[in-house]
């Protein structure tokens, strides 16, 4: 074996040693910090694939329209995200299914104006994206045993607003909720 051969095998080694071990640094020969956490494999409803096209266009979706935000080709992951566009062409609707949880939704410092309520029987919360500062979106974060669901729709014309967007995220809630896991 070359050197080259055994020195990147070491510093291979040595990264994943820190990577299992997290980092930490030691005072008098006791370690301090805190170690990595330990992860495990997250499986979350995946909107993209398990909303059937006949569902969406139930709620008022066009099916032909989905766009990917978040979805892996394979494995685990804690977030699946897509959207789709309603008929019109006015509004884009969001469904985010995640393992985070309401309790993370409600200490988000970036949503705002938050509103306790209910979405069918599952307890939620509605609040803006601070970002997006024009009401212009909502989203309606629902709980779930997986931790949680949240809705976002929103305007895609800048101008032409009919109603309050979080009236129109809260009732594709209320349509979606049936289709959802508990």
């Amino acid at each position: 074996m070359r050197t080259a051969d055994i020195v990147r095998a070491m510093l291979a080694t040595a990264a994943a040693t820190a990577v299992v071990t997290g980092c930490t640094s030691s005072t008098d020969g006791a370690a301090t910090g805190t170690a990595a956490p330990t992860m495990r494999p997250v499986e979350v409803f995946n909107p993209c694939t398990e909303l059937p096209d006949q569902v969406l266009t139930e709620v008022g979706l066009d099916p032909s329209t989905k766009t990917v935000t978040t979805d892996p080709p394979d494995g685990p992951s804690s977030w699946r995200v897509c959207g789709w566009i309603t008929p019109d062409q006015s509004i884009l609707v969001d469904v985010f299914s995640t393992s985070h949880t309401l309790d993370e939704a409600r200490a988000n410092e970036d949503m705002v104006q938050k509103v306790e309520t209910t979405v069918g029987s599952r307890p939620a919360i509605r609040a803006y994206d601070k970002a997006e500062s024009d009401g212009r979106s909502c989203y309606i974060s629902m709980q779930a045993e997986q931790g949680m669901f949240e809705i976002k729709a929103g305007w895609l014309a800048a101008d032409g607003w009919t109603r309050d967007i979080c009236e129109v995220s809260t009732e594709y809630a209320n349509a979606l909720d049936p289709h959802l896991p508990r």
